[in-house]
């Protein structure tokens, strides 16, 4: 018998709803919407503005910054330390020292090590496993050595040796860390070639001094780091006078320092980097006091001479009052030399060839003079002379003034960097010459032809377009149909008879072929305009035609100032289509000098192909004009857009 208090099977209860108690008010939630609106609209112009911020930012970075990895998103400045009395800057790079401070470095050496064993002592630990039976190789540090270790189905961590058909034969991470040594890759790539057999398997070992090692892996770099004080010590040497090259230990690395032919034999030295080097002078000096004289006057042999560091020739010649003037050979030209006398020679030195890229050339008296402006030297600019032959010197520091020296990682190092937009991309990019041309030719082009195109369009579009609106004539819409059905001719059936008409006419390799067309009119600008004038009331010209004025008059002083908007939006598809057309320039133009802008810029990538910052500036320039005019005249570009369809 059941009572009434006893406990019935519950319903099933309904889902609590965590925001059922959250109550918004109709505001909030309409600023909710805006606000995830607001933010999808960002999210979206930004996406598609990607690519022209990046091309923008890229535009102010030197070369090397632009396809880095890690990518440099800021244009920035690397932070470089002068090298001694050279021209010569080295790039810092920031870690932290042993004491565990961030300090401002830079490398002096670096040394690739490998993980090694003694496979015989492995003998009783190896066995052959499949290959789906062990997971992907890992490098990590166990018991401070380096071991590519796998991980084995039924627990285990193992060491792959050798291939044994296709089978893998492998050891215990102990037993591998009981015999494995760290050593330099360069001593193990010295040692000989040898094949192991440990049973049934076969090993490729090296044969060492001290054994026969089998290299396992993973590779890895320390690098020798010295603090930024350190260059004032760096000092040029000719590369034959190091001798004797030893290792001593720096860390846990090892250095090789020199000795130096013309300095006392306990004296030693680190070769901090070998590099071709170019003797310069100031270009003021060399125009100053430099002249030009026939080759055939130069007497005999010269005598190589030594100025800081830089050898160049010495002539004896003769003066008409039989005293004798030693002048320096500075550059040859065909039958004429360049010379200057050794007394006014007083800039000559030594520069990185690095810093002397795309020299430009100064004819003087029939001699060729390459030079280079804006050259940086101790942070001021000035222009130098290119001369003499190139020379291979060696950057040392010596052994003393490494005394603070310590080993990383090489991949714990980074950049020293401060943020620096580098605007001289835009005048390098502007002022390179380009088969004869420059930049501002083919701007000046572009312009030339902008300005005729919209001429044209302007003076034949508007009395046609208004016709079509406003005029009665027969068959006036048969015409109109007929107009628009040109629209639908594709362009390469009309590019060959319009080249043979501008080939017979003489006009092939002007400017002519890219705007006189424009003079002819335009059946998608006549059809836009057309639309627009329809839209406009006809009151406002019977008001006028009342006032006693003709259809010129009507057109200029009612129709026009109407369709501001509608003409506003021709002149920017105008602008835009012949600024940014390619393929016509191309095909009807090949003369460099009446290039525009888009063909310049092909040609200029073809001919400064790696220098990634110039092609970003010269792009950025192709496109600022074409941003510029729709910004400033989007107001009118949207509108005459819409309005031009309200009637038909």
């Amino acid at each position: 018998m059941t009572t009434e208090n006893q406990s019935q099977p519950s319903a099933a209860r309904p889902a609590i709803n965590p925001l059922r108690g959250l109550r918004l008010t109709k505001s909030a939630r309409r600023r909710i919407r805006l606000a995830i609106t607001y933010l999808l609209l960002v999210i979206g112009a930004f996406l598609m503005a990607f690519p022209l911020i990046w091309m923008f930012l890229a535009s102010f970075k030197p070369e090397w910054q632009i396809l880095t990895n890690p990518p440099i998103w800021i244009p920035s400045q690397w932070i470089h330390v002068q090298a001694g009395d050279t021209t010569k800057e080295i790039a810092l790079w920031k870690v932290d020292n042993p004491e565990g401070k961030e300090e401002r470095v830079f490398t002096i050496g670096t040394r690739r090590y490998t993980t090694v064993v003694d496979i015989n002592a492995l003998a009783d630990a190896l066995i052959a496993v499949p290959p789906e039976d062990l997971s992907e190789a890992k490098a990590q540090d166990v018991g401070g050595v380096m071991l590519n270790v796998r991980s084995q189905k039924g627990g285990g961590k193992v060491v792959a040796l050798a291939r044994d058909g296709s089978n893998l034969v492998v050891a215990p991470v102990e037993a591998v860390v009981a015999v494995a040594q760290r050593m330099p890759l360069d001593m193990v790539n010295a040692g000989k070639r040898a094949n192991v057999n440990i049973g049934d398997f076969k090993f490729q070992a090296r044969e060492l001094d001290a054994g026969i090692v089998v290299p396992l892996g993973p590779e890895s770099q320390l690098t020798v780091v010295v603090p930024k004080t350190t260059g004032a010590e760096i000092f040029l040497v000719p590369p034959e006078t190091l001798a004797d090259p030893q290792f001593f230990p720096i860390g846990n690395t090892d250095l090789q320092l020199y000795t130096l032919t013309d300095h006392p034999a306990d004296e030693r030295f680190v070769q901090v980097g070998l590099e071709t080097w170019q003797p310069v002078l100031d270009m003021d000096e060399a125009l100053e006091y430099g002249y030009t004289l026939p080759t055939a006057d130069l007497p005999g042999s010269p005598e190589m001479r030594t100025f800081e560091l830089a050898t160049l020739p010495v002539y004896r010649l003769t003066q008409d009052d039989g005293s004798t003037q030693d002048v320096i050979l500075l550059t040859q030209t065909g039958p004429n030399s360049f010379v200057i006398p050794v007394d006014d020679a007083k800039t000559i030195r030594l520069s990185p060839l690095e810093k002397l890229s795309y020299p430009f050339v100064k004819t003087v008296n029939g001699v060729s003079l390459r030079y280079l402006k804006d050259y940086e030297e101790q942070g001021k600019k000035h222009s130098i002379a290119i001369v003499g032959e190139r020379i291979d010197m060696t950057m040392v520091v010596p052994q003393a003034a490494i005394s603070e020296a310590f080993d990383v990682k090489s991949d714990s190092l980074k950049r020293v960097l401060k943020i620096k937009f580098r605007y001289q991309n835009y005048t390098e990019a502007l002022s390179r010459d380009v088969g004869g041309a420059t930049f501002m030719t083919f701007y000046k082009n572009s312009a030339l032809v902008v300005l005729l195109n919209l001429t044209g369009i302007y003076l034949s579009v508007i009395p046609v377009a208004y016709g079509f609106a406003r005029l009665q004539a027969p068959g006036k819409n048969t015409m109109f149909l007929l107009l628009l059905s040109t629209m639908m001719i594709p362009f390469p059936v009309l590019l060959i008879p319009t080249y043979e008409i501008f080939k017979s006419l003489g006009m092939l390799n002007t400017l002519w072929p890219l705007f006189i067309r424009s003079f002819f009119g335009s059946a998608f600008f006549t059809f836009l305009l057309r639309q627009f004038f329809m839209s406009v009331p006809r009151e406002l010209e019977e008001a006028a035609r009342i006032d006693g004025a003709n259809t010129l008059r009507v057109l200029w002083n009612v129709m026009l100032p109407l369709s501001k908007p509608a003409l506003l939006t021709i002149g920017i598809f105008t602008f835009w289509w012949n600024w940014n057309s390619f393929f016509e320039p191309f095909v009807y133009v090949s003369n460099i000098k009446n290039f525009t802008v888009t063909v310049g810029l092909a040609f200029f990538k073809g001919q400064y192909v790696y220098n990634y910052h110039w092609l970003m500036a010269a792009g950025m320039t192709t496109i600022v004009p074409i941003i510029v005019l729709f910004f400033l005249a989007q107001r009118y570009f949207i509108e005459g857009i819409q309005l031009t369809g309200l009637k038909g």
